[in-house]
């Protein structure tokens, strides 16, 4: 088909830089819209945006990163990507707080508790938190990764019909990326699908591991999903966004809440990512408030981000799979919650550019 001039100006513009972080093996500072836009959002303050390269010069793979969680005792970050590899990195930031840069540290396969690299049906990572990764204890973190796959009545029943596919399940692992206990299957990841189950976790003060299901599971209303504590003591109802296809896919505590990230992707080109606060309720229930909604048709340039973790005070990254396409980009965003009392103004309620400094101060390795 061809493109009108417009189109065709608006196309290339966004090819670009596209081209240039696919063919450079190093970040390349880029932002998500114009400064008009970036500053659109009264909630959020955005604090720089870094367009990650296909692979590192020694031919790593970079793509395919579902998650990544802040080790604040070691200064480093670890990423998770669906094909089962664990990056870590160190980041530079500003002396203003804006993201800088990315070092790439190293890159290891995740293993089990044998020491054997996951097998590829098993190796589908695609939530992460840490624990004991801020508290002034080096050498102690421990990294909580959840699996996506059928719930295992599910995978079983695949199996028998000769269809290979995981189990959906989190699991504790070492920092190098070998698993340091058994596998855990709650009661709460019943009913998920294989590529709509376990896609968020964060600890929660007063509730521990709390996960949240991508999709709604089988037997649930559309538009509503699962969120759940790890021991099965507690569950809520999530309301997704009214976009069509709208996913949770990341999940962070903010101030005893839960900070969501939601990704709603329309073919061919539709994509829309929500920023949202998510009080939970005794009964169940969830109050939901809107905090950024950044939409590639509003002129946001967005990809498909999946990954959330906290670095500091109401400070953020999200991190974006770039499904291994040349059409697609890794982006890794550094953002802050300005409107701290937001859940005092709740959406719904479920019953069923920051200025650059001209001389700006020296830059830090940490946020």
């Amino acid at each position: 088909m061809s493109l009108s001039y417009p189109r065709l100006a608006t196309f290339i513009a966004w090819l670009g830089p596209v081209l240039l972080a696919g063919c450079s093996a190093v970040p390349q500072r880029t932002a998500l819209a114009p400064g008009d836009l970036l500053a659109s959002t009264p909630n959020i303050d955005w604090c720089g945006t870094l367009a990650l390269p296909g692979e590192w010069q020694d031919g790593t793979p970079v793509g395919g990163l579902s998650d990544l969680g802040w080790d604040d005792d070691e200064a480093m970050l670890f990423l998770i990507s669906d094909r089962g590899w664990l990056h870590r990195a160190r980041l530079t930031f500003s002396g203003s707080g804006e993201l800088r840069d990315y070092e790439p540290l190293d890159t290891y396969p995740l293993r089990g508790e044998d020491g054997a690299i996951l097998e590829s049906a098993d190796s589908d990572a695609e939530a992460l938190t840490l624990e004991n990764a801020d508290d002034d204890i080096r050498g102690n973190t421990q990294l909580v990764i959840g699996f996506e796959g059928a719930a295992a009545g599910k995978a079983e029943s695949h199996a028998a019909g000769g269809d290979v596919e995981g189990i959906a399940r989190w699991q504790r692992f070492l920092p190098s990326g070998i698993a340091s206990e058994p596998p855990h299957r709650p009661a709460g990841l019943s009913g998920v699908e294989p590529n709509g189950g376990l896609e968020a976790i964060t600890a929660l003060p007063g509730h521990g591991l709390v996960g949240g299901i991508e999709t709604p599971p089988g037997g649930w209303p559309d538009k509503m999903t699962r969120l759940f504590t790890f021991d099965d003591q507690h569950e809520w109802r999530y309301p997704l966004a009214d976009n069509a296809n709208s996913a949770l896919t990341a999940l962070e505590n903010l101030d005893g809440d839960l900070l969501t990230l939601e990704r709603a992707y329309t073919p061919p080109a539709s994509l829309v990512i929500r920023l949202r606060r998510a009080h939970l309720n005794d009964d169940g229930s969830i109050d939901i408030s809107e905090l950024a909604r950044l939409s590639n048709s509003d002129g946001w340039s967005v990809d498909n981000f999946e990954g959330l973790t906290r670095i500091g005070a109401h400070r953020y990254l999200m991190v974006s799979d770039d499904n291994f396409s040349l059409m697609q980009r890794t982006l890794l965003t550094c953002f802050a919650v300005t409107d701290v009392d937001s859940r005092a103004r709740p959406l719904e309620s479920t019953a069923f550019e920051n200025p650059v400094l001209e001389n700006p101060a020296p830059e830090n390795v940490g946020p």
